[in-house]
């Protein structure tokens, strides 16, 4: 076929709602045998009220289980179409949110929110290993039914009680979900980064990732798969674009972990969201043979769910990605102020009553309790608080110092010289104005 026949079958299918991949084997929308609806979200990190700050009415997740349930039920299964819905990492963080399930015990209101949601599949992140495995092993010792995990890189050998979850299944490498007699396989891989940017303790982190995912696929393929998802959190969608290039066999790419926002020209977004675009959803990478593969990510806290339509051939080639592929904005109140937004919906009930209630109770007794004073204002906003140096920054390592010299007698240690905190480390991204500091705060 030439360069100039590719593009004109390309506009035609534009129009027609379509998009066809490039470099495909079958260049032909009428080869299409199934079409899948895959739905995923990744770096949800415990948001489960609302998008935060001032933007109320959107985000959380009670709406959010709406939207999926929405997007969900427009697609009815079948030999010839199937829908799924796929975390890629990050389920839950440490904050006043997470607190109030620690607090309250297993099970963690974001294990409840996750069971709730449904997932198919879900992969693990490194914030879900901040509190040690422990917590995690809590965090996953609360659902009722527990979802698939997939995690190709991780060895839990040394960390028992996850371990139970791998000799039960629960963990794996891959897994296949069979839909209405369709297989689909899906890979887990979380960052390499793992040991030094959270606390996994004795989870060893195996770091060959091209070896790894290229093993998996061709597991999966030998066991009769030709559709396969990448569900990974390596921080970057960059990253799983690299990755993906390195491999032959994966057909969808879903990344966690850099929080970007990828959407097309009309997609519906959440205010000043407009000016964070990555790019267009999904992002086009090329694996080792040349095959195009669409990677998809959103932008997390509960406040997007994408939406990935595309349609394979009887190969299990992905031919089109329809054009209603992009993000879901998750909106509940107002736009322009005053107008009620046209995709707005009403929050699930069950997830309002189980989850965002009582962690709405605790952060009000949070506020409620002033521990201190600031005569000036404090900067933690995310741009200043990761690059320069800023008082809020200061305060905190200066109370890791004076905390550590308190207890040093306790553990033994020496008193310390110094304390460092890590920008990373310091989540309100906001300034906090002068005056009494509640422990919300």
């Amino acid at each position: 076929m030439t360069k100039k026949t590719t593009t004109f079958i390309l506009l035609f299918l534009l129009v027609l709602g379509t998009t066809l991949i490039a470099g495909s084997a079958v260049a032909d929308e009428d080869e299409v045998v199934y079409t899948l609806t895959l739905l995923h979200n990744n770096d949800g990190e415990s948001q489960v009220i609302n998008a935060g700050g001032e933007i109320t009415d959107f985000g959380g997740a009670a709406p959010f289980k709406t939207v999926v349930d929405n997007l969900r039920g427009a697609v009815t299964p079948s030999a010839t179409e199937g829908v799924l819905m796929i975390s890629s990492g990050d389920n839950f963080l440490a904050g006043p949110e997470c607190n109030a399930a620690l607090q309250n015990g297993v099970p963690f209101y974001d294990t409840i929110a996750m069971e709730l949601i449904g997932y198919d599949a879900v992969a693990l992140g490194n914030h879900d290993f901040d509190f040690g495995p422990d917590v995690l092993a809590d965090f996953l010792d609360g659902y009722t039914t527990i979802p698939q995990y997939v995690s190709a890189t991780l060895d839990f050998s040394g960390e028992p009680r996850l371990q139970a979850y791998v000799d039960s299944g629960d963990i794996a490498p891959s897994t296949i979900i069979t839909q209405m007699g369709v297989e689909i396989g899906v890979i887990g891989l979380e960052t390499t980064n793992l040991p030094f940017i959270s606390s996994p303790r004795n989870v060893v982190v195996d770091d060959d990732l091209v070896t790894i995912l290229q093993a998996e696929v061709d597991a999966l393929e030998a066991a009769g798969v030709d559709k396969i998802i990448l569900a990974s959190h390596l921080q970057s969608i960059q990253e799983e674009i690299a990755l993906v290039a390195e491999v032959d066999g994966v057909d969808i790419g879903i990344a966690g972990g850099g929080d970007e926002l990828l959407a097309n020209t009309g997609d519906l977004l959440i205010p000043r969201d407009e000016d964070s675009v990555f790019g267009d959803y999904p992002q086009i990478a090329q694996d080792k043979s040349g095959d195009d593969v669409p990677v998809v990510t959103t932008s997390g806290e509960y406040r997007y769910v994408g939406r990935l339509v595309v349609g394979f051939d009887a190969d299990g080639m992905v031919e089109v990605i329809d054009t209603s592929s992009g993000p879901v904005r998750v909106a509940t109140g107002t736009c322009n102020d005053t107008t009620p937004c046209d995709d707005a919906v009403t929050p699930d009930a069950t997830m309002q009553a189980e989850v965002v209630d009582p962690v709405e109770a605790a952060l009000a007794d949070l506020e409620s309790t002033v521990v201190g004073t600031s005569e000036v204002p404090l900067d933690a906003t995310r741009p200043n608080i990761r690059i320069v140096e800023t008082n809020e920054g200061n305060l905190i390592a200066d109370a890791l110092k004076w905390q550590a010299e308190q207890t040093a007698e306790d553990f033994g240690a020496p008193l310390p010289d110094l304390a460092l905190q890590n920008g990373g480390g310091i989540r309100n991204n906001s300034i906090i104005p002068a005056g009494p500091i509640t422990e919300l705060e």
